[in-house]
Protein backbone atom coordinates (compact mmCIF):
# COMPACT_ATOMS: atom_id res chain seq x y z
CA UNK A 1 0.00 0.00 0.00
CA UNK A 2 1.47 3.07 -0.81
CA UNK A 3 1.09 6.05 2.06
CA UNK A 4 1.51 9.58 0.71
CA UNK A 5 1.18 12.54 3.08
CA UNK A 6 -1.45 15.15 2.17
CA UNK A 7 -1.70 14.48 -0.97
CA UNK A 8 -3.88 17.72 -1.76
CA UNK A 9 -1.72 20.09 -1.57
CA UNK A 10 0.39 18.40 -4.17
CA UNK A 11 0.77 18.94 -8.13
CA UNK A 12 0.52 15.74 -9.91
CA UNK A 13 4.54 16.01 -10.82
CA UNK A 14 5.05 16.22 -7.15
CA UNK A 15 2.93 12.95 -6.36
CA UNK A 16 5.17 11.31 -8.76
CA UNK A 17 8.53 11.86 -7.62
CA UNK A 18 7.47 11.25 -4.32
CA UNK A 19 5.90 7.78 -5.31
CA UNK A 20 8.94 7.40 -7.25
CA UNK A 21 11.51 8.59 -3.97
CA UNK A 22 9.27 5.80 -1.62
CA UNK A 23 9.59 2.98 -3.96
CA UNK A 24 13.44 3.78 -3.97
CA UNK A 25 13.39 4.04 -0.42
CA UNK A 26 11.66 0.63 0.35
CA UNK A 27 13.43 -1.51 -2.80
CA UNK A 28 17.36 0.08 -1.85
CA UNK A 29 16.10 -1.39 1.90
CA UNK A 30 14.85 -4.89 1.32
CA UNK A 31 17.10 -5.92 -1.93
CA UNK A 32 19.48 -7.68 -0.28
CA UNK A 33 17.00 -10.04 1.80
CA UNK A 34 15.01 -10.43 -1.48
CA UNK A 35 18.08 -11.17 -3.40
CA UNK A 36 19.40 -13.52 -0.55
CA UNK A 37 15.66 -15.42 -0.23
CA UNK A 38 15.76 -15.78 -3.92
CA UNK A 39 19.35 -17.63 -3.96
CA UNK A 40 18.47 -19.62 -0.88
CA UNK A 41 15.14 -20.80 -2.37
CA UNK A 42 17.02 -21.74 -5.28
CA UNK A 43 20.06 -23.50 -3.40
CA UNK A 44 16.95 -25.61 -1.06
CA UNK A 45 15.15 -26.64 -4.14
CA UNK A 46 18.13 -27.97 -6.01
CA UNK A 47 19.75 -29.36 -2.57
CA UNK A 48 16.44 -31.54 -2.23
CA UNK A 49 15.81 -32.70 -5.41
CA UNK A 50 19.72 -33.81 -6.12
CA UNK A 51 20.60 -34.50 -2.78
CA UNK A 52 17.05 -36.40 -1.73
CA UNK A 53 15.47 -37.17 -5.04
CA UNK A 54 12.54 -35.13 -3.91
CA UNK A 55 11.35 -34.92 -7.49
CA UNK A 56 8.97 -30.93 -6.48
CA UNK A 57 10.76 -29.96 -3.15
CA UNK A 58 8.28 -26.58 -2.93
CA UNK A 59 8.24 -26.38 0.46
CA UNK A 60 12.10 -26.33 1.04
CA UNK A 61 11.87 -23.50 -1.41
CA UNK A 62 8.93 -21.71 -0.12
CA UNK A 63 10.56 -21.84 3.88
CA UNK A 64 13.67 -20.54 2.76
CA UNK A 65 11.72 -17.76 1.13
CA UNK A 66 9.58 -17.20 4.45
CA UNK A 67 12.96 -17.36 6.73
CA UNK A 68 14.30 -14.48 4.32
CA UNK A 69 11.50 -12.79 3.63
CA UNK A 70 12.35 -8.51 3.87
CA UNK A 71 11.88 -6.96 7.13
CA UNK A 72 11.43 -9.77 9.87
CA UNK A 73 13.79 -9.01 13.02
CA UNK A 74 15.26 -12.33 13.17
CA UNK A 75 16.11 -14.45 10.37
CA UNK A 76 16.76 -17.48 12.69
CA UNK A 77 13.67 -17.52 14.49
CA UNK A 78 11.58 -17.12 11.71
CA UNK A 79 13.49 -20.39 10.44
CA UNK A 80 13.11 -22.38 13.17
CA UNK A 81 9.61 -21.37 14.41
CA UNK A 82 8.90 -23.01 10.44
CA UNK A 83 10.42 -25.97 11.29
CA UNK A 84 8.32 -26.15 14.88
CA UNK A 85 4.98 -25.80 12.98
CA UNK A 86 5.17 -27.68 10.22
CA UNK A 87 6.84 -30.21 13.09
CA UNK A 88 3.09 -29.80 15.22
CA UNK A 89 1.06 -29.76 12.21
CA UNK A 90 2.03 -33.24 11.46
CA UNK A 91 2.08 -34.89 14.25
CA UNK A 92 -1.28 -33.64 15.29
CA UNK A 93 -2.30 -34.30 11.66
CA UNK A 94 -1.28 -38.05 12.10
CA UNK A 95 -3.67 -38.24 14.78
CA UNK A 96 -6.44 -37.03 13.53
CA UNK A 97 -6.64 -38.02 10.61
CA UNK A 98 -8.25 -41.22 12.43
CA UNK A 99 -11.32 -39.17 13.08
CA UNK A 100 -13.62 -40.51 10.49
CA UNK A 101 -15.84 -37.02 9.75
CA UNK A 102 -12.87 -35.34 7.35
CA UNK A 103 -15.04 -31.67 9.12
CA UNK A 104 -14.41 -32.61 12.79
CA UNK A 105 -10.93 -34.17 12.07
CA UNK A 106 -9.91 -30.70 10.48
CA UNK A 107 -11.92 -28.54 13.20
CA UNK A 108 -10.44 -30.42 15.65
CA UNK A 109 -6.77 -30.66 14.49
CA UNK A 110 -6.51 -26.99 13.47
CA UNK A 111 -7.35 -25.74 16.80
CA UNK A 112 -5.09 -28.56 18.59
CA UNK A 113 -1.97 -27.80 16.59
CA UNK A 114 -1.98 -23.86 16.54
CA UNK A 115 -2.63 -23.64 20.25
CA UNK A 116 0.05 -26.23 20.90
CA UNK A 117 2.18 -24.06 18.59
CA UNK A 118 1.24 -20.85 20.32
CA UNK A 119 2.34 -22.46 23.15
CA UNK A 120 6.32 -22.27 22.30
CA UNK A 121 5.51 -18.26 22.53
CA UNK A 122 7.74 -17.93 19.16
CA UNK A 123 5.29 -15.79 16.96
CA UNK A 124 3.15 -16.08 14.70
CA UNK A 125 4.70 -18.10 12.15
CA UNK A 126 4.61 -20.90 14.38
CA UNK A 127 0.69 -21.53 15.03
CA UNK A 128 0.29 -20.23 11.39
CA UNK A 129 2.63 -23.18 9.88
CA UNK A 130 1.32 -25.66 12.53
CA UNK A 131 -2.53 -25.12 11.02
CA UNK A 132 -1.33 -24.92 7.39
CA UNK A 133 0.82 -28.47 7.72
CA UNK A 134 -2.29 -29.81 9.33
CA UNK A 135 -4.60 -29.07 6.89
CA UNK A 136 -1.78 -30.54 4.47
CA UNK A 137 -1.33 -33.59 6.08
CA UNK A 138 -5.18 -34.50 5.63
CA UNK A 139 -5.67 -33.12 2.31
CA UNK A 140 -2.92 -34.05 0.55
CA UNK A 141 -1.84 -37.40 2.74
CA UNK A 142 1.15 -38.33 4.86
CA UNK A 143 3.39 -39.50 1.57
CA UNK A 144 3.53 -35.82 0.29
CA UNK A 145 2.98 -33.57 3.45
CA UNK A 146 4.07 -35.38 6.05
CA UNK A 147 7.79 -37.17 6.21
CA UNK A 148 9.13 -35.57 2.79
CA UNK A 149 7.32 -32.12 4.16
CA UNK A 150 9.44 -32.05 7.17
CA UNK A 151 12.98 -33.14 5.17
CA UNK A 152 11.54 -30.19 3.05
CA UNK A 153 11.56 -27.77 5.73
CA UNK A 154 14.29 -28.56 7.18
CA UNK A 155 16.43 -28.01 4.21
CA UNK A 156 14.72 -25.02 3.34
CA UNK A 157 15.30 -23.45 6.94
CA UNK A 158 19.10 -24.52 6.79
CA UNK A 159 19.78 -23.06 3.40
CA UNK A 160 17.96 -20.15 4.40
CA UNK A 161 19.87 -19.54 7.63
CA UNK A 162 23.48 -20.39 5.95
CA UNK A 163 22.71 -17.98 2.90
CA UNK A 164 21.46 -15.38 5.20
CA UNK A 165 24.34 -15.79 7.35
CA UNK A 166 26.87 -15.48 4.18
CA UNK A 167 24.83 -12.86 2.70
CA UNK A 168 23.14 -10.53 5.04
CA UNK A 169 24.64 -8.52 7.46
CA UNK A 170 23.43 -9.17 10.92
CA UNK A 171 20.55 -6.76 12.34
CA UNK A 172 21.55 -3.71 14.44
Amino acid sequence: MFIMPDQDSRTPSQGVCQLGRTLCDRWRSAWREIAAATIAAIVAWVVAQHLFDHPHPIFAAVIAIVALGPGIPSHRKQAWGLVLGVAVGILVGEVVRFIPEPAVAMGVGVFVSMMIATSFGMGPVVPIQAGVSLLLVLTLGTQTAGYVRMIDVVIGAVVGLICGRLLLRPKQ
